[in-house]
């Protein structure tokens, strides 16, 4: 007589597999809401740090003001000397070349080099603005009042045009002044090149109106 077989139990049909699902809409949802939060978080530093750099710029565009000024002002007694004494170049040198220049001069190169850095700084920006835009979810949301973020990258990359533009003004007048003028006879075209870095073409009350909204929208 035989010893019956004892059927082994099958685990594998007994247990029903679990499976994450990585797309189910809770899950989709909380992913989403850490990148609106981490993208919320990143913008108010940008915003932040634009607002910063604004102010850094209208520091530094009255201090150029006021050293272009100057420097003009030097240069023009220096002409004035010149021809009340009715002299040549050469034989009254230190006036037409009045040592007061070479302080001014060298500021004025370096307030140059701080529109430079701003510049480079709101590139950096809107290269982070860019990434953030390529998160899932955070495109089309609305992160503070109306805009969307795709609005924050168009502001953006407005604002560093202008920049970059006015940026370029700075670094010629400021080498006409280091360069040219020191040698210059002529005061209109003193008087050019302080207009052109008083009055400027590209960062003007437009850029002070879009950054009052930026800093309204963004509380």
């Amino acid at each position: 007589m035989s010893t019956p077989e004892k059927k082994g139990t099958n685990f594998t049909e007994k247990l029903t597999p679990v499976r994450l699902v990585l797309d189910s809409p809770r899950l989709k949802s909380a992913s989403e809401d850490a990148n609106f939060t981490a993208c919320k978080a990143r913008l108010k530093a940008i915003v932040s740090l634009l607002q910063d750099n604004y102010s850094k710029w209208q520091l530094a565009q009255k201090r150029g003001t006021t050293i272009c000024t100057s420097i003009e002002a030097i240069k023009t007694r220096a002409l004035e000397t010149k021809e009340s004494c009715n002299q040549i170049i050469g034989e009254h040198r230190d006036t037409i070349y009045p040592n007061g220049l070479k302080p001014y001069a060298k500021k004025l190169r370096l307030i140059a080099s701080i529109f430079e850095d701003i510049t480079k700084s709101t590139e950096d920006s809107l290269r982070q603005l860019i990434s953030l835009s390529r998160f899932p979810g955070s495109k089309d949301k609305v992160f503070y009042r109306s805009w969307h973020l795709s609005q924050y990258i168009n502001f953006v990359e407005q604002l560093h045009g202008r920049y970059r533009k006015e940026t370029e003004v700075k670094q010629y007048v400021a080498r006409k002044w280091t360069g040219e003028l020191p040698h210059c006879m002529s005061r209109a075209d003193l008087i050019c090149c302080t207009t052109a870095w008083e009055y400027p073409q590209y960062v003007d009350v437009w850029t002070s109106l879009t950054l009052a909204f930026l800093r309204e929208e963004s509380k």
